[in-house]
């Protein structure tokens, strides 16, 4: 059995992958949980690691059973020949993965960046972090904010 790599359409990774589950074929598409943020609520949501590409395992390569995937716009090939891909490259992918945190540890004295709302790209130094709400000193328009750590990315 051998692994190859298509590309999906937009998207559509993970449509793709539970395709290949459902007629049989092995898949993998490398994702990792975010927090995103709207303005009515905060959600964790799968997202690709590798985005407009998913993995699958087969015997023999079969364009007959691959064109059959909705989701998927083409193969990769190389040189003409479709770009195989080793086990030992997606078990070292799965375990890269297994390893990844999105929390990010503020502490005082941080320089930090807001990405939402109403101060979004203001950046600013952590006065005081107290469980899942910074306090931050925006010099740029003097001001002190109590955000949500969600709000903030190091600068």
């Amino acid at each position: 059995m051998s692994w190859f790599v298509a590309n999906t359409k937009s998207r559509c990774e993970l449509k793709a992958s539970a395709f290949f589950q459902n007629i049989g074929i092995m898949s993998y598409v490398p994702v990792f949980e975010e927090k995103r943020e709207w303005s009515d609520r905060t959600k964790k949501v799968k997202t690709p690691a590798i985005s407009g590409y998913v993995f699958f395992e087969i015997e023999e390569l079969d364009y007959s059973i691959i064109n059959l995937n909705p989701y998927l716009r083409n193969v990769i090939r190389r040189y003409g020949k479709a770009v195989e891909i080793s086990g030992d490259e997606i078990e070292a992918m799965k375990s890269c993965l297994k390893l990844y945190t999105d929390e990010i540890n503020f502490k005082a004295g941080d320089l930090v960046k807001v990405i939402s709302g109403v101060f979004k790209n203001k950046r600013g130094l952590i006065d005081r972090v107290d469980g899942s709400y910074i306090t931050l000193l925006v010099n740029s328009i003097k001001i002190k904010l109590s955000l949500n750590k969600t709000k903030l990315a190091p600068a």
